[in-house]
């Protein structure tokens, strides 16, 4: 079987395996004095150092956490937090006032899921910019049209999981800093790094921002993860802890912490920052050679529904035209590999992907969608055999639609 759904999650890499099964004989608690422990808590410093090179950041700057989705759902919480004490102590000294997110209509449950909740419950105001139609992508001065005097935290992902487009990030940075200075006040900016991190550069000090998540299993990692807070010392009163407990991470987020899990992370952080241009190269020349034997088997019958020229190296979105087409059907008869659909199947019903919808993609052509994502080992010869049967799926829905 061959695998090209690397967006959706990596395999270990044997390195980090290996670090990961040694450090289970590190049983020591990180918290005690004793050497098991001091030994285990020596590999946390370690991996976090790793971290911290990986995307630019002072160790103190990385948290561990169990992934994505708490490391987006605590950004989030922690935001609102500040906005409501600040407001008890007179900041926003008026009970009418409710905290302003802003976030884009691409974004991942992670992020949508929690800021809906929190709209429903009328705890917040939440602005959701959209999609440039010109460019397919969110335009940095959409977001700060968007900025209000309210307005505490503006999330924005660093790369789609769909189509891989890369978000401007650093623009968009740039432009909450400077009407931070024109309204006076604080306003957190994060990005969901998730799909960036393992493919592209990824420097947090470069792209202005105060938060980022990380998730180990999208590059070659464990299933756990950590969240980049900017300054984290010399701020620590902007800030509100995830869990309290018995004051692991500094304070942050209480609880043991998971030795080879996290020691297994550093390593897949420490690779990327080793070897990131070779990484890079093998996937974007096995996403391209993918882009040109579609276009030789399928001619004007495919489309791609993405930009190459802001896409990350390693994501083709792409659809077969047709009717009966779709690509949950061409999935369903797919032996020989695994890759993703562009629909959100519920149950017996089919409906085109909300994010490509966005992206303006054509309804017609989103529900044909197929996301192939490659990954470092992807070879030439694993896409001349995926193309090839994509082939005969098509011919074969074909002649049951004839």
């Amino acid at each position: 079987m061959i695998y090209l759904d690397y967006n959706a999650t990596t395999p270990l890499d044997p390195e980090v395996e290996k670090s990961i099964k040694d450090a289970l004989s590190v049983w020591g608690n990180p918290s005690s004095k004793y050497p098991a422990g001091c030994t285990a808590k020596a590999l946390i410093a370690e991996a976090r150092k790793r971290i911290g090179q990986c995307i630019n950041a002072l160790e103190e700057e990385i948290i561990f956490t169990s992934g994505g989705t708490e490391s987006n759902n605590w950004v989030i919480h922690s935001s609102i937090d500040y906005f409501n004490s600040c407001k008890a102590v007179g900041d926003n000294n008026n009970c009418n006032i409710k905290p302003h997110v802003i976030t884009t209509s691409v974004e991942h449950d992670s992020i949508l899921g929690p800021l809906n909740y929190l709209k429903r419950k009328g705890d917040i105001e939440l602005t959701i910019v959209n999609i440039d139609e010109q460019t397919r992508n969110i335009l940095p001065s959409d977001i700060a049209v968007a900025i209000k005097s309210n307005t505490v935290l503006i999330s924005v992902m660093m790369a789609n999981n769909e189509t891989g487009t890369v978000l401007p990030v650093q623009e968009i940075g740039k432009a909450i800093k400077k009407k931070e200075q024109e309204l006076g006040c604080k306003i957190f900016f994060h990005t969901d790094a998730a799909q960036a991190i393992g493919k592209i550069a990824v420097d947090a000090k470069q792209l202005n921002v105060d938060f980022l998540t990380i998730v180990g299993h999208k590059f070659y990692g464990p299933r756990n993860g950590a969240l980049y807070i900017k300054h984290l010392e010399s701020e620590k009163n902007l800030y509100t802890p995830l869990l309290l407990g018995g004051g692991q991470e500094n304070g942050w987020r209480s609880g043991t912490e998971n030795t080879p899990m996290i020691v297994g992370l550093g390593v897949a952080a420490q690779l990327i920052h080793k070897n990131l241009e070779k990484y890079q190269q093998n996937m974007l020349d096995t996403r391209n050679y993918l882009k040109l034997k579609l276009a030789e088997a399928f001619g004007k019958g495919v489309v791609f529904n993405y930009l190459p020229e802001v896409c990350l190296p390693n994501t083709c979105n792409f659809s077969i035209l047709g009717d009966g087409l779709e690509g949950y059907k061409i999935l369903e008869k797919a032996k020989g590999f695994c890759c993703s659909t562009g629909s959100a199947c519920h149950s017996d019903k089919c409906e085109p992907s909300k994010i490509l919808l966005n992206f303006h993609i054509n309804p017609a052509v989103a529900g044909n969608a197929l996301r192939i994502s490659t990954g470092r080992t992807t070879s030439k010869k694993e896409i001349d055999d995926v193309v090839a049967e994509l082939v005969e799926i098509r011919q074969s829905l074909c002649n049951d639609c004839s």
